[in-house]
């Protein structure tokens, strides 16, 4: 992903007036056109990423991300998300390089780092699932925030680079160095990050970084559908099935057996498990509790 890693820049005094002016026209923009827009159907909400014409990642981007997450959140009413991106060109191209090119001292790109690991975090910990809609280009900090969604659906005209070696950086949001070996293992991760090419949607589901690849006219159809599946669940079964699963991300073989345990106790003493084998044997759809 494109990360700001590096500390040789113009003087702080010069970077802090040119990342005000770009924060700014960012509010600015934000004030009649935000910079994620969000779009409610039922328990399926839409964040759209609205930085065109590629939706750079900038600083400005991720809080309004977060900020979208936390209003849906707050609302309480969504069981699935779905995160995509505007226009036709890109998904997001990554992280903006004219905020990289701004900034003052390596504060300033540390806190950059650090905000894109708390985007990534957001959305891995989130209260609902999140289905992301890939389309065009999908390169660097797209491929971090795209990837560590629960679902993943391509359009047949995506393109997904991590080559940030290649512009004298590293990834650094928490993809490329620390979720992709897991989720692809070591050979194909280096593969993908010291080789740095493109490769396509196929390319991606055959690696297992892409749930599904459709048309794509059909891609915010298929997503919408998965969601709509998806929201039809236990909410309390869904949300403890994603935190089992990060957990066994992070955590060695017993720990994992005994979390399972725990969150066993948790689902099986919830009011769904006993709505959903009721709703089954009358012939019914069940109705569970909200989270």
């Amino acid at each position: 992903m494109c990360a700001w890693c590096s500390g040789a820049s113009p003087r702080v005094s010069r970077a802090a007036t040119i990342n005000s002016r770009n924060r700014k026209q960012d509010r600015r923009k934000s004030m009649s056109d935000p910079l994620v827009k969000i779009a409610r159907d039922g328990h399926v909400v839409t964040l759209t990423l609205n930085n065109p014409p590629v939706n750079a990642l900038s600083s400005a981007v991720l809080e309004a991300l977060i900020a979208a997450l936390d209003t849906v959140e707050a609302e309480g009413e969504a069981r699935c998300v779905i995160l995509t991106g505007t226009g036709e060109k890109a998904f997001s191209a990554g992280g903006d390089l004219r905020q990289e090119r701004d900034f003052g001292g390596p504060e300033a790109a540390k806190a950059f780092r650090e905000l894109g690991r708390r985007t990534l975090n957001r959305l891995e910990g989130y209260f609902v699932p999140v289905v992301s809609a890939i389309h065009g280009y999908c390169i660097g900090g797209g491929t971090a925030i795209g990837w560590v969604c629960d679902i993943r659906i391509a359009a047949d005209n995506a393109v997904f680079r991590a080559g940030d070696a290649y512009i004298g950086m590293v990834p650094s949001w928490g993809m490329g160095l620390t979720r992709l070996p897991r989720l692809v293992g070591r050979n194909r991760a280096l593969d993908i990050l010291l080789i740095g090419e493109n490769f396509d949607a196929k390319t991606a589901q055959e690696l297992g970084l892409v749930t599904k690849v459709v048309q794509r006219e059909k891609l915010m159809e298929e997503a919408t559908a998965i969601a709509r599946r998806i929201s039809k669940a236990s909410p309390n079964a869904i949300r403890a099935t994603r935190e089992a699963i990060a957990f066994n991300m992070r955590e060695g073989w017993s720990a994992m057996a005994q979390f399972e345990e725990e969150i066993c106790q948790q689902v099986f003493s919830h009011p769904d498990a006993h709505e959903g084998p009721k709703a089954f044997t009358e012939k019914r759809e069940p109705v569970f509790a909200r989270i």
